[in-house]
């Protein structure tokens, strides 16, 4: 393109129009943001942003089976398009014999009162990660599972609740434990530990038929 051309443009209209395109574009991606904020909120049984109290079945270290509770305050954010974090804020444990344990959690609203998504450790120099579910339900509370870490280590699970009263929380989350006997039970080691399939087992595995021979 010539000097010439370039000179004889009107950059003023051109300017201008590109400016009311960007406004124009980031209204509409606020509208859009918020409506689906508002429909994805229609069945939150209250308001959810704020201070709460988050408890965990917690795998790590060697605390006795009753102790096994983590207990954190965290912080709950809205975002536009149904979107929640929750971010944990303090330690509240009891206990000492606990490892040590922050995470950010990144979710959607799913079906208006369940969130739906991936959790990451924010300790310091630390990698683990997973996904979660939680449910917002009567009473203040909210109550789901956790399982991670993903990698090189194999999933495990264990359940997540959480109240706006810690001391709540702590009736709450204690009587879960000792009720319920809850054990992270190792699935994902004992099918990894599993014999492997044999043609007795009518599979089709090409290493099975490799190592067993042809029929």
């Amino acid at each position: 393109m010539s000097l010439e051309v370039l000179q004889a443009l009107d950059w003023a209209n051109i300017l201008g129009g590109a400016a009311v395109s960007a406004v124009v574009g980031l209204a509409t991606w606020m509208g859009k943001g918020l409506w689906a904020t508002y429909v994805a909120s229609q069945d939150l049984p209250y308001r959810i942003s704020g201070r709460w109290y988050s408890a965990e079945y917690d795998e790590k270290g060697s605390p006795p089976h009753d102790q096994r509770n983590t207990f954190l305050e965290v912080r709950v954010a809205r975002r536009l398009h149904g979107k929640i974090v929750i971010k944990a804020l303090r330690s509240v444990n009891a206990s000492s014999d606990l490892v040590q344990t922050r995470w950010k959690v990144r979710s959607r609203l799913v079906q208006g009162d369940t969130i739906v998504g991936t959790w990451r450790s924010t300790v310091k120099f630390t990698s683990r990660h997973g996904v979660a579910m939680l449910k917002f339900i009567d009473h203040g509370r909210a109550v789901g599972y956790w399982a991670g870490p993903a990698g090189l280590d194999y999933p495990a699970y264990g359940y997540w609740i959480m109240a706006k009263s810690e001391a709540d929380l702590r009736r709450v989350a204690t009587s879960a434990l000792r009720e319920t006997n809850f054990e992270c039970v190792d699935v994902a080691g004992f099918v990894v530990s599993f014999p492997p399939p044999t043609k007795q087992d009518g599979t089709d595995n090409p290493e099975v038929v490799a190592r067993e021979g042809a029929a």
